[in-house]
């Protein structure tokens, strides 16, 4: 009979075979023979050939009693069964077994479904135990086990290749972040069962998918997920075609989770109902550790009301303040324009802990945020990113002095972007000379790309430019008169990276560019001309390239330099000692170019 039963049922799942007496529907009790699977149960009629009768996961079990004279009940979703073992050993050892099963699946984070009139005894326990499971903790919380399990709930196969990445790459990596991508060659029905895996593990602690478009089946686990989860900390489902009803059934889901301990939501780049992101910002406003990490970039928010709700969220309580170091906002027009979004700014304005601000594309006015960031971020603000917004020309004036002591007072800055917005001279001179008395920075990132700046611009630049030392790179690519601004910023050896991205750098520029490079004081670490249509008249900078001793990193891509400039880039990288990034993208190169300059890497 045993070798009946193994040619229908995989040999390596069984872990236990009895016989029991089954009562039926009509009252009377049967023989039947039980298989005990890995996550499953089995009834076959004691006949051979063996054949299946009945079968379900122990998932399916909603209730499991055991009673005296060695019976048990269990209910299943579909209906229920009742048996009798021979002995008292076999019934421990069944019991035993789905108790200590569904404790696997759940990684311990649940009880048992088990209810005895007399408890099943611990001595009796132990021996099924020992053989049925490893005793070793399982590699990542025992993913791999409820991923198997949950395959098997759901009648699809397992995939090993999942088994094997998370218990070899992720593990070894001691990686807990659990990256879709990992898995987009699977059908939508694996991630969602990969995703529903992650409800009770206490492994992975962030849930990442961007650029991937996710099926309802895995959107349903990852608010399932969401609900049950105690160790889920970061979700970032970006540009990943969600429902715009996501951000209101997540915001349930939230709300049924007590123990959730989610801190950074990102659900960037999806079109979302704003009546929902209302609510979802209600709710992460309850969050026990408080919200570190929010983008709603690009989410067609237009609605006051969402300002409204996120300021008073973020103003609801200290721990916002206290905890709230990343917010993303950006591209979604309108969301902060007119008197709606004072109440943002009120925020803003009390001491608080953001390191990334990112407010461009949102219609916001430039010159009455400075005075909040003035009172509130100077201490950690790190990157603050204003470009594509307005200013309002009636206001300016009198809000010069705010932005001058804002950029004199900030301790941290890395990043600011005012690109592609018009931007009056007279702010340009308080950002740059609020930046001449700053002490406290020294790596500066400024992009003020695409601002009209054109000659009243290039003349603040002229002025006060070579007296700024915490700029470290420098973008004014798109802004007209490139002779005018090149030329000024060549005139200083402060700056250790200029971005020239689309000029069409005249020979004048170029010569200057050339003088600036070899002189010996020179400071430049980092030049861009992309697409600056050097072609032919580049072969002069690139000669230049060999004996510069301070340059890093050179981005020449876009000028058509064909195979001439090839040649002459790798006569100057045999000779060059300090370049570490040349990039060399769209210029026309057939194979022969790039050989010239293979081969001179050879000799580098």
């Amino acid at each position: 009979m045993t070798e009946s039963i193994r040619k229908i049922i995989d040999k390596s799942s069984i872990k236990f075979i009895c016989s029991i007496k089954l009562d039926t529907k009509n009252g009377k009790t049967e023989d039947r023979i039980l298989v005990l699977a890995t996550w499953r149960l089995y009834f076959l009629a004691p006949k051979i050939p063996a054949k299946v009768e009945t079968t379900f996961n122990f998932l399916e079990i909603r209730a499991l009693n055991s009673h005296p004279d060695h019976q048990v009940i269990i209910d299943t979703d579909k209906t229920g069964y009742t048996l009798r073992f021979e002995s008292r050993e076999h019934l421990n050892h069944v019991v035993s077994h789905i108790n200590f099963a569904l404790s696997r699946i759940f990684n311990n984070s649940i009880f048992a479904l088990i209810k005895a009139k007399k408890p099943v005894e611990p001595h009796t326990r132990r021996p099924a135990l020992s053989c049925l499971f490893s005793s070793r903790l399982p590699p990542s919380g025992g993913f791999s086990e409820t991923y198997a399990a949950l395959c098997d709930y759901n009648g699809i196969s397992c995939k090993e290749e999942v088994q094997w990445d998370v218990d070899t790459i992720y593990h070894s990596q001691d990686s807990r972040e659990f990256n879709l991508l990992d898995f987009s060659h699977l059908e939508s029905r694996d991630l969602a069962v990969i995703v529903a895996s992650m409800a009770y593990n206490t492994w992975f602690t962030k849930l990442y998918c961007r650029d991937l478009r996710i099926g309802s089946e895995v959107t349903e686990q990852v608010l399932h997920t969401v609900s049950k989860s105690s160790s889920l900390e970061e979700i970032t489902l970006e540009n990943a075609g969600l429902k715009s009803d996501f951000p209101q059934k997540m915001a349930t889901a939230l709300s049924e989770n007590p123990a959730s301990v989610i801190h950074s939501i990102n659900l960037a780049h999806n079109s979302l109902d704003n009546q929902g992101v209302s609510s979802l910002i209600q709710q992460v406003s309850r969050l026990s550790k408080g919200l570190r990490l929010l983008n709603l970039s690009k989410t067609s928010l237009t609605s006051k009301d969402v300002t409204k709700n996120l300021s008073s969220a973020l103003g609801s309580s200290d721990e916002y303040s206290n905890s709230l170091l990343h917010l993303d906002l950006s591209k979604n027009p309108g969301v902060l324009s007119g008197e709606d979004a004072s109440n943002f700014y009120l925020f803003l304005s009390q001491p608080n802990c953001l390191v990334h601000l990112d407010l461009s594309a949102t219609d916001c006015s430039v010159d009455s945020l400075f005075g909040a960031l003035l009172r509130g971020c100077c201490a950690d603000l790190s990157f603050l990113n204003l470009s594509k917004n307005t200013f309002s020309h009636r206001k300016v004036k009198d809000t010069l002095p705010l932005f001058r002591q804002f950029f004199s007072s900030a301790f941290s800055l890395t990043h600011v972007s005012f690109a592609s917005m018009k931007l009056p001279p007279d702010v340009l001179r308080a950002v740059l000379s609020g930046l001449t008395t700053n002490p406290h920075i020294t790596d500066l990132h400024l992009d003020i790309s695409g601002c009209e700046l054109r000659s009243a611009g290039a003349a603040v630049i002229q002025e006060l430019f070579p007296r700024v030392s915490s700029v470290a790179t420098l973008d004014i690519s798109d802004n007209g008169t490139p002779r005018v601004l090149a030329t000024k910023i060549t005139r200083t050896s402060l700056v250790l990276c200029v971005c020239l991205h689309g000029f069409r750098v005249l020979d004048e520029v170029l010569q200057k560019l050339v003088s600036l490079i070899q002189e010996e004081e020179c400071a430049l670490q980092s030049l861009s001309l992309v697409d600056s249509r050097l072609r032919s008249r580049g072969t002069v900078l690139v000669n230049a390239l060999g004996s510069n001793t301070c340059l890093r990193k050179v981005d020449l891509s876009g000028n058509n330099m064909d195979d001439i400039g090839a040649k002459m880039l790798s006569k100057a990288l045999q000779i060059n000692t300090t370049l570490r990034s040349v990039t060399w993208d769209r210029n026309n190169t057939s194979a022969a170019g790039f050989l010239d300059v293979a081969r001179a890497l050879e000799q580098f």
